[in-house]
């Protein structure tokens, strides 16, 4: 397998990842509930905004957001 196919079907798995990711992110808000995530050895709980849902639906990394931290 060449370079560039490994370049491709990386970009093509991590397109998905965000897809996935905004779909929930967009379910959570719709649903007026929190997700809660471990990054870098931390619990985080993230609480969507149902006009920010709206407004961010292809906008980056929606769990980057981090409205609560918690250790």
């Amino acid at each position: 397998m060449k370079e560039k196919d490994i370049l491709e079907m990386q970009r093509l798995i991590d397109e998905g990842v965000r897809r996935a990711q905004s779909r929930l992110w967009q379910r959570a808000g719709a649903a007026n509930q929190s997700l809660v995530v471990c990054r870098g050895g931390k619990i985080l709980e993230l609480v969507p905004e149902v006009e920010q849902v709206l407004a961010d639906s292809k906008s980056g990394d929606p769990l980057a957001r981090r409205n609560i931290v918690k250790s």
